[in-house]
């Protein structure tokens, strides 16, 4: 061993003078040194030989006898190569110690970094103790073998087992080496005695060293066991279980298996080879019975394994045998190839197999040297303990991977483990792996073609098992091209992990995401075999899921992902797979998912495809059982429900729907009973069964919460009228018409009608306050309570189309999906665009359509609310564009409103080029300023407003008048300031700037502002203020902040505040911000106390609360509201409706081409506009009229109030009217109603009325046709006269136009206070004003009044005198039709009798009526009341009972001039007339006195009709006459107690109605 090798550590030298254990580690250390190879030696440098040498001299200080020293220390360091694990083991020199050793060691797990191991000379005393190491040749001496290692750290339980694995493995070694001749010759022995040459021949070989005999022993029946050598002396531990051994003697004794049985045990070998040791066993057979076995135990040798087939006892005559079989030549090529075979393939193994598997195996291996490719070949063992795989492989395609892959499937397959494998590679292409498994417990065998198809799958042949597999569901081409396109794309670790048939799997569902409309990402749920969890595959188009968006939603949907492996193919390139180990909610069971798979995958996927919304309500999906549709369902009632201010979170609501499965399922079985089209059953039953079912379920819910909220989702089921859910539109979006009445707890005012969209894009709203409703939709910012929003805008949507034919509507929607504006405004645009759209389709998929002439219902949706055909939207915030966009959807589904669908499109009226909006909202500014006795239009006003000139409101509104001095304005970007402009150029650059396609304050021509004015961005941190400008807002600041400034704009000190942008900006000093619901605009908002303005004029919605237009009011200014001054927006799309209603019509029937259409609707813009512009005026003009009632009107006021509560046509809170103790003090103060609350009274009993009319038969009569046609453009009202009778709107546009105009005329007061004077309805109210109204020519007295020159207060005086005069002509028609609701039956039969005594009346005044006759053209005249207008206003009051004098005389043919002569005569002699006019001037607050004087005037006028009535037909003078005479004490009598009341300081309503009482019975004798 000696070298001079320059790289081999060196030995240190000794000193002089040594410590002898020092000496003896010197020593060692040179012998380490000698035993190093050149390449060990560079792992020890000189410190750490020694230190070995050290380490291990002291291990083998002391050893006693044959007992082997072990020493295991564990060494510290400061780096990772100096932390270490040290061991050594001395022991007698023998064969097998080093490789015994190490193995031992490599089985504990620990690598071994270090070694070397001398076997060296040693002299110990008698007590073993260590005393040199001789040096030189030291013949004779003893010989020790010192092995050293180094390895990694271990801990001390790990210590502890390397040590007892060392003492059994040097056991084992001891007693082999010891016995090694005595088991040779046993062997020998027993080969001597087979009868069998070539298995003795087999026993001879093996014992002649071809074989590392460790172990032998007899094995009796009983089971003991005698003659133990080597190991089997050496241990306890048995060669083979019990059943093994029963087996063996089994096995002999069947007469079939041949000597000597070669098996495999489980028992791995400690010595020279860890392999499971070879057992051969050879029967001992006395009185021709197997009495005992002799088993002997070893390892095949390197030279055994190697050797030739040719030279191995009994594989050489299997070989021979094959040989003859196959013909082959030994020399041929087939020869050598089944010899080379023979020598491939393990010699262990194949002395043991019968002839058939031998050949199986051989001729498998012969075939794949030359052509190597995935082959599999399974081999029972004798006695079927083990089971031999043998795996043959392209060398290229081997890896760690599919060696784990294969063993995993060999042992799925097997249901056994793999206790040993080998690796063999042949040449330089096949490689063969060699594969051990435990059978013994195993009663299933594993089918070795499967196996082998699935290897193939696994590697070679990849593409084609594939193709295979694809070819069950697909042809074969398409397959074939399938497969080319993604097999190859499987990573290798994909294949050896899944196979073919999984990737078949993947495959079908990859190719469903390919396709430019293909959704991005899928779902399949499965389970691998032999595993128990669920699992959940994710897969996507390109690239990897994020797992921070797919774990959420698998969480949402009750999974929990326990771990996660991702394959992506080609790169991700062709998609990406994501396989995900999940537990499943703990009350659902993974039979029942798998079996639900589709649906719970369908739900995933659309989730990660953002079709569906991920969140809690998935949850219901897998553990409650309900499909994705029907979970769906119950999401968009929880939206709905959360709107309509539904408190509870979604994780609340699906833990209750979740725990109450009985109601859970019972409302999805109402809604199913009630609204899918293909339900069979009895609706109604089904429907009372599943309510049942709910009931039930809820006497078992505890939690308050939990039932409140069920009960919710209950009512919102039963109060669903319509749904689209069953309808295909449902798949972009769901549809439910909700019938609010029946929903509890909604806020005030509750709709007519509402529908709700759900969908995961977008959510909308639609209210409807009627059935023929119209209002805009809104682009809502509101997700959580657009409801809230559009709840308000239809309130005052509501009140501000009184002056159309549709009553209020409003609806909005909220896109959900929109990207970041910041980052893509155009993106951001189109998304809510798109989202508009798909409000749009879905609202119409459940609105019926009119065909032909005839109601058509939507398909697939169930009717449970008759026919409505009417829906008709417009523009609104956010909308102002998509009129177009609407009516191509309307047309694309035929709907019959064609273009008239959606207002203001590019075939339709441009308000802002009408400047419509604008025009109507200053006619109310002019009525104001009137009042006040400025002319806005010659007449400098100084403005201040919210816009700029781009604007529709603003900018048209800002030029309707030269004289305007617009000092200050703001919008979102600009603050405009300019404290004294030049009115007439300032308004030619506010006209400059309109003109332009985009403009802003900034465009504004600088050099125009007057001194110390300018504009500002409102970006600016601090603005700059002139002496000028802080004059003008009342600042005593240098400058401020943008928000600040607005604020100071809005309280400055002008004539008019005019509202023409977005945002609410004036609050009540009571409200907080919060009440006002605008939080963008919280910093400038000022309280309505501070407002000095004197007028406001709310062009756009909202500029003001409606609390604060009150307190504005009480405090002196003047307002309407939005819904009165901005109405001519909504008035103006109205018209352009009905009109194209009418014309399309005509359109239909040939009458009109489109091209005309387009045309005829140009040409009626001026006349359109002027329509629309009277409703506004004669609104404005009511409301000043009503105003003028003051204080002392309150009490009539108060009573309307209650009426309409009453009626539910009102709700004093939602409307910021006050309590009636509110309203008492505050006439008592001498205040009235301010005009904002009586716009909400003129608006609302406009409604109630019309709604009445509507209703009744009124509408119907022939004489109100000429309503309908003057509701229509003068260019319409003849060509087109047969569309306008026709209208399919007719009886609600006379409904309207007629409420309209008895409401502006009479006021809202008197039509409610006739129905209850004379016990009759409004529409016989509404009917007997159009008969007096005719019969009294009042059109034309009401067009002088309106045109006419005269003050403003005049003007409104002598309107309040026509509609008192008109009260009591109505109610005399009232009395005379009997309650009768046809005008034209009421005209024609008054009409001779009325226009007789219109001509003579003056001739026919007594006494006191003449006298009062006198004095009112007198004080008309001194009031400067032009004369035509005065005398038909005295003629007006002339005519009182002239109604009912003619139609008295039509009953008793008499002539209607000497019945009024006698009526005349009566009244002036008994003093009735001077009783009937104190009547009709008394004015009482009280609404009962009211009632009551109101009623004395008329008995006092009926009493002596019913006295005429008893003339029958005779005269009426000589009549009267002779009553007097008669009666003539009576008479006086009656006359004194006249008097008395007339000589009294006042007339109470008291001595008029004992004066009625006497005269009643006077004229009743």
């Amino acid at each position: 061993m000696a070298s001079t090798s320059a790289s081999r550590s060196q030995a240190p030298a000794a000193p002089a003078s040594q410590d002898p254990s020092d000496q003896i580690a010197l020593a060692l250390a040179e012998r380490f040194a000698a035993a190093l190879l050149p390449d060990e030696a560079l792992d020890f440098d000189t410190a750490r030989l020694a230190e070995a040498a050290r380490f291990s001299a002291a291990a083998a200080a002391v050893r006693k006898g044959s007992d082997p020293a072990i020493a295991i220390e564990s060494v510290s360091g400061t780096d990772s190569s100096g932390r270490h694990l040290r061991i050594a083991v001395i022991n007698d020199d023998m064969p097998f110690l080093v490789d015994s050793i190490t193995s031992a060691i490599t089985a504990q797990g620990l690598a071994i970094d270090r070694l070397v191991h001398p076997v060296v000379a040693v002299r110990r005393d008698a007590d073993g103790n260590l005393t040199d190491f001789p040096a030189g040749d030291a013949s004779g001496e003893r010989r020790e073998s010192i092995v050293y290692l180094e390895t990694e750290r271990a801990d001390a339980r790990q210590r502890r087992g390397l040590v007892a694995a060392l003492e059994e493995t040097l056991a084992d070694v001891r007693a082999a080496v010891t016995d090694w001749p005595l088991m040779q010759a046993a062997m020998r022995e027993d080969a001597a005695g087979l009868a069998d040459p070539e298995g003795a021949a087999l026993l001879r070989w093996l014992a002649d060293g071809m074989l590392t005999q460790l172990g032998s022993v007899s094995r009796h029946r009983d089971g003991t066991e005698e003659k133990p050598l080597g190991i089997c002396r050496a241990s306890d531990r048995s060669l083979l279980a019990d059943s093994s051994f029963a087996r063996a003697f089994r096995w002999f004794e069947s007469g079939k298996g041949r000597a000597p049985l070669i098996v495999k045990a489980n028992r791995i070998a400690n010595v020279h080879r860890r392999v499971p040791l070879d057992l051969f066993m050879v029967p001992r057979i006395e009185g021709g019975k197997v009495v005992a076995l002799s088993v002997h135990a070893g390892v095949w040798t390197s030279a055994a394994l190697a050797a030739a087939p040719d030279r191995i006892p009994r594989l050489r005559t299997q070989l021979a045998e094959l040989m003859d079989k196959f013909g082959f030549a030994p020399n041929g090529h087939a020869g050598k190839a089944l010899v080379h075979a023979l020598t491939a393939l393990p010699h262990d193994l194949l002395v043991s197999f019968d002839d058939a598997d031998l050949e199986r195996v051989s001729t498998a291996m012969m075939s794949l040297v030359d052509r190597p490719r995935p082959r599999l070949a399974l081999v029972e063992a004798p006695l079927a303990r083990h089971l031999f795989a043998f795996v043959w492989l392209p060398r290229d395609v081997l890896s760690t991977q599919v060696r784990l892959a294969i063993r995993a499937m060999l042992e799925a397959a097997a249901g056994a483990q793999v206790i040993d494998w080998s690796l063999q590679v042949e040449g330089s292409t096949l490689a063969m792996l060699r594969f051990v498994l435990d059978v013994r417990e195993q009663d299933t065998r594993a089918d070795e073609a499967a196996l082998d198809l699935q290897l193939q799958g696994m590697v070679r042949g990849w593409a084609g098992a594939v193709e295979t597999e694809l070819a069950t569901t697909e042809e074969p081409s398409r397959a074939a091209a399938i497969a080319a396109r993604y097999a190859d794309a499987f990573p290798i670790a994909y294949r050896n992990a899944s196979g073919a048939a999984e990737a078949a799997r993947d495959i079908r569902v990859l190719r469903t995401l390919s396709g430019s409309n293909a959704p991005r990402r899928a779902v399949r749920l499965h389970r691998n075999p032999g595993e128990a969890a669920l699992r959940l595959k994710l897969y996507q188009r390109e690239g990897a899921i994020v797992l921070s968006d797919a774990v959420p939603v698998l969480e949402n949907f009750g999974f929990r992902v326990l771990e996660e492996v991702p394959t992506p193919l080609d790169g991700g390139r062709l998609g990406y797979i994501h396989d995900f180990l999940v537990a499943h909610p703990a009350d659902s069971a993974v039979e029942d998912l798998l079996a639900r798979a589709s649906s719970i995958e369908g739900s995933l996927a659309a989730v990660l495809n953002g079709a569906a919304e991920d969140d809690a309500f998935n949850r219901l999906i897998v553990a409650t059982g309900l499909t994705a549709t029907e979970a769906n369902w119950l999401r968009a009632f929880y939206r709905y429900l959360r709107q309509a201010g539904m408190t509870f979170g979604i994780p609340t609501v699906v833990e209750a729907l979740k725990n109450a499965p009985a109601v859970t399922r019972g409302l999805v079985d109402a809604f199913v009973a009630r609204h899918d089209p293909a339900f069979t059953g009895n609706r109604d039953q089904a429907f009372a069964e599943a309510e049942e079912r709910i009931r039930t379920g809820l006497a078992g819910v505890a939690a308050i919460n939990d039932d409140r909220l069920l009960r919710s989702f209950r009512a919102l089921v039963a109060a669903i009228l319509r749904t689209n859910a069953f309808a295909p539109a449902a798949a972009e979006a769901m549809a439910f018409k909700i019938d609010s009445a029946l929903v509890p707890g909604l806020p005030k005012p509750l709709p007519w009608r509402e529908i709700f969209v759900y969908s995961p894009r977008v959510e909308g709203i639609h209210l409807r306050a009627g059935p023929v409703a119209r209002g805009g939709l809104r682009w809502s910012d509101r997700r959580d309570d657009f409801r809230t929003e559009i709840l308000g805008l239809m309130k005052a949507q509501r009140v501000k189309n009184a002056v159309i034919v549709p009553t209020g509507a409003k609806g909005g929607f909220y896109p959900k999906q929109l990207p970041d504006p910041a980052k893509d405004r155009e993106g951001w645009l189109a998304e809510g665009k798109a989202s508009y759209q798909v409000f749009i389709r879905t609202l119409l998929s459940i609105t019926d359509n009119i065909v032909e002439g005839k109601v058509v219902h939507p398909a697939h949706v169930v009717i449970r609310d008759g026919e409505d055909p009417y829906f008709v939207v417009a523009a609104d915030k956010g909308t102002a564009t998509f009129s177009d966009v609407a009516n191509a959807i309307a047309e694309a589904k035929d709907f019959w409103l064609d273009d008239a669908f959606a207002s203001g499109g590019s075939k339709g009226y441009d308000h802002k080029a009408m400047g419509i909006t604008a025009r109507g909202a200053w006619l109310s500014v002019r009525r104001h300023f009137l009042e006040l006795g400025v002319d806005v239009q010659t007449q400098p006003i100084r403005v201040a407003g919210c816009g700029d000139m781009s604007g529709d409101v603003f900018g048209n509104g800002m030029l309707l008048s030269k004289a305007l001095k617009v000092v200050a304005a703001f919008d979102h970007r600009h603050i405009f300031l300019d404290p004294d402009p030049d009115p007439a150029r300032s308004w030619e650059e506010r006209n400059r700037m309109f003109a332009l396609p985009r403009s802003s304050w900034d465009d504004y021509d600088k050099s125009l502002i007057s001194q110390g004015g300018g504009v500002f961005p409102r970006s600016m941190k601090s603005i700059p203020l002139s002496p000028e400008a802080q004059a003008m807002l009342g600042l005593d600041l240098a400058e401020t902040d943008p928000e600040s400034l607005i604020s100071a704009i809005l309280r400055s000190s002008v004539d008019l505040l005019w509202f023409g942008g977005i945002g609410t900006y004036v609050k009540a000093s009571a409200q907080n911000n919060v009440d006002v619901g605008d939080p963008s605009n919280d910093p400038v908002r000022v309280s309505a106390n501070e407002v000095r303005a004197k007028v406001i004029g709310e062009g756009a919605n909202l500029g003001t609360t409606q609390a604060a237009r009150i307190e504005f009011s009480l405090h002196g200014g003047r307002i309407n509201t939005d819904f009165i001054d901005n109405s001519a927006g909504v008035d103006c799309s109205d018209n352009e409706v009905n009109i194209k209603i009418a014309l399309a019509a005509a359109k239909r029937s040939g009458k009109l081409t489109e091209d005309a259409r387009v045309e005829l609707l140009s040409e009626m813009t001026d006349e359109v506009a002027h329509l629309v512009l009277e409703d506004n005026r004669l609104q404005a003009l009511a409301l000043s009229i009503a105003e003028r009632g003051g204080a002392p009107a309150m009490p009539a006021w108060s009573r309307l109030i209650d009426v309409l509560e009453e009626g539910g046509d009102l709700d004093r809170k939602t409307e910021g009217l006050a309590g009636a103790e509110d309203l008492a003090r505050r006439a008592a103060a001498g205040q009235g109603l301010t005009r904002p609350e009586l716009a909400v009274l003129l608006s609302s009993s406009k409604l109630v009325l019309q709604r009445e009319l509507e209703e009744s038969k009124v509408v119907d009569d022939p004489v109100l046709e000429e309503e309908l046609v003057a509701a229509f453009p003068p260019q319409m009202q003849e060509d087109f006269e047969a569309e306008i009778v026709h209208h399919r709107l007719r009886r609600e546009i006379i409904a309207t136009k007629l409420a309209n105009r008895i409401i502006n005329r009479l006021g809202p007061v008197i039509p409610f206070e006739l129905c209850e004077e004379e016990g009759v309805s409004l529409a016989q109210v509404a009917a007997a004003f159009v008969a007096a109204e005719r019969l009294l020519d009042l059109r034309k007295t009401w067009d002088l009044l309106d045109t006419a020159d005269m003050p403003e207060t005049l003007r409104l005086d002598l309107f309040d005198r026509v509609a008192q005069g008109l009260r009591g002509h109505v109610a005399d028609v009232l009395r005379a039709g009997r309650g009768t609701q046809s005008p034209d039956d009421l005209i024609e039969d008054l009409f001779g009798g009325v226009a007789l005594l219109s001509h003579t009346t003056a001739d026919l005044l007594r006494g006191a009526a003449q006298a009062q006759a006198r004095r009112m053209a007198d004080d008309l005249a001194t009031s400067g009341v032009p004369a035509e207008i005065a005398a038909r206003l005295v003629h007006l009051y002339d005519m009182d009972g002239a109604i009912g004098l003619a139609h008295l005389a039509g009953e008793l043919n008499v002539d209607a001039a000497a019945l009024t002569g006698a009526f005349a005569d009566l009244g002036a002699a008994l003093g009735i007339d001077w009783a009937q006019q104190a009547a009709r001037r008394m004015n009482p607050s009280d609404p009962w006195e009211r009632l009551l004087v109101a009623g004395l005037a008329r008995d006092f006028q009926q009493m002596r009709l019913d006295f005429l009535a008893r003339s029958k037909g005779g005269s009426p003078d000589a009549f009267v006459s002779e009553w007097l005479t008669a009666n003539a004490v009576a008479v006086r009598q009656f006359r004194s107690l006249v008097a008395r009341a007339q000589a009294a300081p006042a007339v109470a309503p008291a001595m008029l109605a004992q004066v009625a009482s006497q005269a009643r019975t006077l004229l009743g004798r």
